[in-house]
């Protein structure tokens, strides 16, 4: 049986590429980032934090790995060969055990071999503070890593509008601005509010989609597609 390990940019494998086995891994959650307000004569401090929206600083993601390279000159061989790929770069980063996300950081790799057989290498990584949705809303859906217990399917691509068209989306814990392409000039409802279309592709700042399910409803004929990546923590 293959060991488990991590893919990166979809072509390479810490274990099928690199011959990398995981010992250990520490998967970091990020600090959010808070709004305080100092209130002369008063306790404390006035949290804004809520009002603004949670935002996050990057978050660390360490693998501790360790290969059998026999030798001395296979050691720095493997070193210069994984050191090219990835230290310093930003790269896509999918684990095996996870793969319905995909991490974004950049890399670091620090070496230490003690004896001819072994050696030890750990990869870190500075990633953004959401793992982000392997497929967005306008890609085709993959079976083999949707999580069928806690997975959603979201596919907003290529909608007819024929006079009126409701269209729920449901969001993820990760707030994001949809990309809304119309064929036509349409008009779009959403909380409340009536915003233009314009042919081709349209970003609202006012529509932002978060967590929950969501309405929006187009009024004109052609075709609409909502695309937007989740993410979570």
């Amino acid at each position: 049986m293959t060991p488990l390990g991590i893919m990166f940019d979809d072509e390479k494998h810490t274990y099928d590429d690199f011959g990398l086995r995981i010992t250990a891994i520490n998967i970091g959650f990020p600090s959010a980032k808070t709004s305080k307000i100092d209130i002369p004569g008063a306790d404390g401090y006035l949290d804004m934090t809520d009002y603004f929206g949670t935002r996050y600083d990057t978050r660390k993601l360490t693998i501790e790995c360790d290969v059998e390279d026999k030798n001395y000159y296979n050691w720095a061989g493997r070193m210069s060969q994984i050191s090219n790929y990835l230290h310093g770069k930003r790269r896509k980063i999918v684990l095996d055990w996870d793969n319905g996300f995909y991490y974004l950081g950049r890399g670091s790799c620090e070496y230490d071999k003690d004896n001819r057989v072994y050696s030890e290498i750990t990869l870190k990584f500075e990633c953004d503070p959401y793992k982000y949705d392997l497929t967005a809303t306008d890609e085709d859906w993959l079976w083999d890593p949707f999580d069928f217990e806690e997975g959603v399917i979201r596919e907003y691509g290529n909608q007819a509008v024929d006079g009126t068209l409701a269209l729920t989306v449901v969001g993820s814990p990760m707030p994001v601005v949809p990309k809304i392409i119309v064929s036509a000039d349409m008009q779009v409802a959403f909380s409340g509010e009536s915003y233009r279309l314009k042919t081709g592709e349209n970003y609202l700042p006012d529509i932002e989609i978060k967590e929950g399910e969501h309405v929006l409803i187009f009024t004109g004929h052609g075709t609409v597609t909502v695309s937007y990546r989740g993410g979570s923590l």
